[in-house]
């Protein structure tokens, strides 16, 4: 059978469109679909700059808290662990701990969903914290390096339940995602 310039033309544009029909298809189709929570849109106009702004320093004594943490962990685990530093950086985590309590102390009402306040949950996670910290300075004094572990293992338990309960979001509600540490 002879095909011709036109019909073998027409089969490879027939075969070409299918193929981007079936790569582009269901994105395209994806376009046009309603958002699923419509009701409640809030514009970054509509944002107060007082609520952005406290949201930012959450977020800031967060890091700040993770960061010493993250420090004393490290120094536990070492060879040869420093007992006067990590005193030091246990010191500077309450602080922290304390700026970050304060930070969360008001959380701005929300349109369209009432706001939280995460005082309690956040105060109690954040005494657990401390809590985990002492167990590990204490282990770490006495060289008993299961201990350590143990504790260092329950701070980042203490963590991760922390970031799940903070309303760093723009409606006060906590962040919608687990976040895996």
């Amino acid at each position: 059978m002879r095909v011709n310039k036109f019909a073998a033309s027409a089969i490879a544009v027939a075969a070409c469109g299918s193929v981007a029909v079936a790569v582009a298809g269901p994105s395209l189709a994806a376009v046009n679909a309603p958002d699923p929570d419509m009701s409640v849109v809030v514009t970054p106009a509509e944002v107060p700059k007082a609520a952005v702004q406290q949201q930012l320093d959450a977020v800031g004594q967060l890091g700040e808290v993770l960061t010493l943490l993250s420090r004393i962990g490290k120094e536990a685990q070492s060879k040869t662990p420093d007992v006067a530093a990590l005193k030091e950086m246990q010191q500077r985590l309450q602080a922290a701990t304390g700026r970050l309590s304060d930070s969360l102390r008001t959380t701005p009402p929300a349109r369209g969903r009432p706001a939280t306040d995460p005082a309690g949950n956040v105060h109690d996670l954040l005494k657990k914290l401390a809590a985990a910290v002492q167990k590990l300075v204490d282990a770490v004094e006495k060289k008993d390096r299961a201990g350590a572990q143990s504790a260092i293992t329950e701070a980042l338990a203490v963590v991760k339940d922390l970031l799940s309960r903070l309303p760093l979001t723009g409606d006060g509600m906590p962040l919608p995602v687990p976040l895996p540490l």
